[in-house]
């Protein structure tokens, strides 16, 4: 019994220590995503929505100054082009003219699907993706799922209250990061189960 017991032991401090290790890298890679390159030649912007209105403001900004077309996926059923001009502080026309508002995602898996379907009916695979930092990871690996052709160009936006890295000084970004590096594990997982001979 106290074999058992011990095996058990190290069995979970070796796990609670690969978790860790394993949740510091992933908060490195948010960290990194706060301060953006540039943006690289793209024939589309998309962002995906969250808690954060930074998020679409930052999209809206980029697409004019790139002059490129937007979908910004995820927006609530029944958002309308003056509630979206009204939140990136532009005119209405704006998002009318250039402005695709995509309604059918509830989730970043959904997120992928939308933004995916929308890319190949416009004709674009170079898409600039707008987030958050510690959301980018997971962003990517759903678009990439459901876009495999896609080349997509990371712009992130920081909306924690501190950078990444600096998680443990705040209680609500630490709780952010937790539970986003859960969800990236878990659609991993989840990629891993339902196609299982890509060995992802």
């Amino acid at each position: 019994m106290r074999f058992v017991l011990r095996v058990f032991v190290i069995v979970l401090a070796a796990a609670l220590l690969l978790a860790g290790w394993d949740f510091s890298r992933f908060v490195a890679r948010a960290d990194r995503a706060v301060s953006p390159d540039p943006p690289v030649e793209a024939e589309a912007v998309a962002s995906l929505t969250g808690a954060s209105d930074a998020r679409i403001i930052s999209a809206v900004q980029l697409a004019d100054s790139l002059d490129l077309p937007l979908l910004i996926s995820g927006v609530n059923v029944d958002a309308t082009p003056a509630d979206i001009a009204r939140v990136a502080k532009v005119d209405v026309d704006q998002i009318d003219c250039c402005v695709t508002l995509g309604k059918a995602a509830a989730s970043t898996e959904g997120n992928g699907d939308e933004v995916a379907d929308w890319a190949r009916r416009n004709k674009v695979d170079r898409i600039i993706v707008v987030t958050s930092e510690y959301h980018m990871e997971r962003a990517l690996f759903e678009l990439k799922r459901a876009m495999p052709e896609g080349h997509f160009i990371p712009h992130a936006v920081m909306t924690t209250k501190v950078r990444p890295a600096d998680w443990y000084r705040d209680t609500s970004t630490a709780k952010t990061l937790i539970e986003e590096w859960i969800k990236y594990r878990l659609a991993g997982l989840r990629n891993a189960a339902l196609n299982p001979e890509s060995g992802t």
